[in-house]
């Protein structure tokens, strides 16, 4: 299975010391050069991404479509539009991105997509975690927002 992802949930999934569970459902992540150069921008905030760089299960890849992330980039990100270029490039099966424009432009170009709320909810279902609610909770710590209808929903959906 190829899987792209973009920053945030690599970052997040970091930040709460859990970026091991991703590999848990991936065997490898891809990530493009500019997320990977977005992550290193964590060190500056005290965080040693030393783990990041050293998982063999993460690999770093420059888009070559240059054309199509200069052109994404005018409405997204440079993480968002490399990451969506590089996930076309290698028939990822899954683009992991939690920006609303860059999942609706993905989708437009028919990659499926996945955020961090429905990473957690697979790695519940995959009996990796025992409930969503906790999680949540310590990535709103972080500053991971989640409306709080979004988050009641989730917790039903779940059945927490």
């Amino acid at each position: 299975m190829v899987v792209v992802s973009d920053t945030t949930a690599i970052s997040s999934l970091f930040r709460v010391g859990k970026l091991d569970l991703l590999q848990e459902l991936f065997a490898e992540v891809i990530l493009p050069n500019a997320v990977f150069e977005e992550l290193t921008a964590l060190e500056a905030h005290g965080y040693d991404i030393s783990k990041i760089r050293e998982a063999s299960w993460i690999q770093v890849r420059q888009a070559s479509n240059l054309t199509m992330v200069q052109t994404l980039n005018n409405t997204l990100d440079l993480g968002e539009s490399e990451a969506i270029a590089l996930a076309l490039e290698t028939a990822a099966d899954i683009l992991i991105i939690d920006e609303k424009r860059g999942r609706l432009k993905a989708r437009e170009l028919g990659i499926p997509t996945v955020g961090l709320i429905g990473i957690i909810s697979q790695l519940k279902k995959a009996g990796h975690i025992d409930a969503v609610k906790p999680f949540l909770d310590e990535l709103r710590t972080i500053g991971f927002w989640i409306d709080q209808n979004f988050y009641n929903r989730i917790l039903a959906s779940e059945g927490e």
